[in-house]
């Protein structure tokens, strides 16, 4: 016997590419003529960043720089100046199964960094940062959702699934220019900037999101270059723009993320040396998914009450997106600098994010740590730097799932303070913001084709029209119907039952 089957097929966001690529870094350079001679290594930094990304075919081509800052003392003048260098890199991620249309995100991450000075004016250096790569496209997951016959019963299960309305990616430019003010002194060289994404508000339209939110730039800056005095300023810079997403509305719910990829911090006094300007031009990309809500009743099992039937099944995935949760997180510590001492804090500042997620218990926890890194003088004046990892814990409140749960979490520093405390300690605060967004994701069984054995016919005990049938307690009904070749809906409606478990040892009636 011939039976057709009902299916629904709901658009999915689909992984092309999940790959990481290490970029190694080996330097062997000198100072620039410029740069005065080293006494002591300070803080060095690898800083990479994405100048351009691309999807040409099967494969995505990644272009940056990764800059190497390195801060160390002056010999003459024993003030904390910067040298730089910046070495280009390119790195290609083959697709296995490319798309017309795929969506990329890539983050960099630094791993090691190993630095030293061979001579006053020489360095050798030793590191490496990952390429961290994803890429999307759309994809079809198929349910099996309906079995015609008369003969067939059905067992159904409902899923509730995120259902993928569309997609989108846009790079865009930031270019402001800054006035630093009266007051502040001059800038004549930057030492350290800083810019961090803040989204505040995400509005939805027909096809279109509105972003809304601020750059927030800090910067260190050198006033005097003889005595190497430096000042520290922030700029909150409002960030507005529309990204194009293709089935995305008011009732979808949305996965955003805004990440830096490059950006360029220069004075305007090289040239004019009273002017108190800076520019900032920074390149950033805007990622979206977009979701709609929905169930789907999915068939888990089935037989006949006529023929034996040979069922196929397979698992399929189910993917739910629960939603986005802000979260802050306040971290208290103390740093110790030494026998030297403190006098005096320069600059602040969170070197490095690390993070992961665990789910146990239904209850999801981002933890990780920030590196705090402190610019100070000693009791003699004398610059040093000193660092601090800082643990956090961060666990949303997502309400009861079963699935096993995953998130993509963002998150900044949005605010680093001090307090000295003794001679030779300072008490760090940081205020962290988190945006967390969380799925829900399973294995569901589905039947995915159904076929009969034609000379396998079943028979019924057609003795009587009402068998009596002993029942245990935690029995389903649907393996007693499919013992007896009748339905679970017969037995409910004979025996007067609501419920597809029996509930206590009891006898019932099973209708031929």
């Amino acid at each position: 016997m011939e039976y057709s089957l009902k299916k629904e097929n709901s658009a999915v966001c689909e992984t092309v590419l999940d790959a990481v690529s290490e970029q190694p870094l080996d330097l062997d350079f000198s100072l620039p003529d410029y740069c005065p001679d080293i006494e002591r290594i300070l803080k060095c930094r690898m800083c990479p960043s994405i100048t351009s990304k691309s999807i040409t075919g099967d494969r995505l081509d990644v272009d940056g720089v990764a800059v190497i800052r390195l801060y160390y003392l002056d010999s003459k003048k024993q003030a904390v100046r910067l040298c730089e260098h910046s070495s280009p890199f390119s790195c290609s991620f083959t697709l296995k199964n490319p798309a017309p249309d795929m969506v990329s995100s890539v983050r960099l991450r630094t791993e090691y960094l190993n630095c030293r000075a061979v001579s006053p004016r020489r360095l050798d250096i030793h590191g490496a940062f990952s390429v961290m790569a994803c890429v999307y496209t759309r994809g079809e997951q198929e349910y099996c959702t309906d079995i015609e016959g008369e003969d067939i019963q059905q067992r159904k299960h409902t899923e509730e699934i995120s259902r993928l309305m569309g997609f989108g990616q846009q790079q865009f430019s930031l270019s402001e220019v800054l006035d630093i003010g009266q007051g502040k002194g001059t800038p004549e060289s930057i030492l350290r900037t800083e810019l961090n994404i803040q989204l505040a508000d995400c509005r939805a339209i027909d096809d279109k999101l509105m972003l809304k939110g601020e750059a927030v730039l800090k910067v260190l800056y050198v006033t005097d270059l003889e005595s190497g005095a430096q000042d520290i300023m922030s700029f909150n810079i409002p960030l507005s723009q529309i990204v194009d997403v293709q089935g995305i509305n008011d009732s979808t719910i949305n996965d955003i993320s805004v990440d830096v990829m490059s950006y360029d911090v220069s004075l305007k006094s090289e040239y004019d040396e009273s002017s108190t300007l800076i520019t900032l031009d920074a390149r950033l990309c805007a990622v979206v998914f977009a979701y709609a809500e929905e169930s789907v009743d999915v068939i888990d099992d089935a037989y006949s009450t006529s023929y034996e039937l040979d069922l196929t099944y397979e698992s399929a995935p189910v993917s739910r997106l629960i939603g986005n949760f802000n979260m802050t997180a306040a971290l208290k510590d103390e740093i110790r600098t030494g026998d030297n001492g403190i006098t005096k804090v320069i600059d602040i500042w969170c070197d490095s994010i690390n993070s992961i997620v665990s789910s146990e218990n239904n209850k999801l926890t981002v933890k990780g740590k920030i590196n705090c890194c402190m610019l100070a003088l000693d009791s003699d004046g004398i610059p040093f730097c000193s660092e601090k990892a800082m643990d956090f814990s961060l666990t949303p409140d997502i309400g009861e799932n079963s699935g096993r749960l995953s998130a993509v979490s963002d998150i900044t520093v949005t605010n680093i303070g001090f307090r000295i405390t003794g001679d030779n300690s300072a008490e760090i605060k940081a205020d962290l913001a988190a945006r967390i967004c969380v799925y829900e994701k399973s294995n569901c069984k589905c039947v995915t084709a159904v076929s009969s054995f034609d000379d396998k016919k079943r028979e019924k005990d057609k003795a009587a029209a009402i068998t009596l049938y002993y029942a245990d307690e935690g029995e389903s009904l649907w393996n007693i119907a499919q013992l007896y070749c009748t339905s679970v809906e017969a037995i409910k409606l004979e025996n007067e039952m609501t419920d597809d478990v029996i509930q206590a040892r009891a006898m019932i009636l099973i209708p031929m």
